[in-house]
């Protein structure tokens, strides 16, 4: 079963809903501080989603992870990543 990760749009006061695995929480990722059209911002916002990614799915460090603890962080990442690509094509266009 897939449970819905929401990463919150600061800037916007909205949010926007992704598949995510089970296990995984709901953990807000703010980029409303960021130019999205700036490479070292969309580093931030990329390092915030790993972060994130990693918070949602108990991945701790020093730890070698399951193989189910594995599976949701790459889907969370994989998500978190799409959705900011939404975002910063929003950004370029001006929105």
């Amino acid at each position: 079963m897939m449970k819905t990760a929401l990463f919150a749009a600061a800037a916007a006061l909205a949010t926007v809903a992704t598949a995510a695995p089970a296990m995984a929480k709901d953990v807000p990722v703010r980029h409303g501080d960021l130019d999205l059209t700036s490479a070292k911002d969309q580093k931030t916002l990329a390092r915030r989603i790993d972060r994130a990614a990693r918070k949602a799915c108990d991945v701790q460090y020093g730890r070698l992870p399951s193989a189910d603890v594995m599976n949701c962080y790459q889907e969370a990442h994989t998500a978190g990543r799409t959705q900011m690509a939404s975002v910063i094509d929003d950004a370029r266009l001006g929105g």
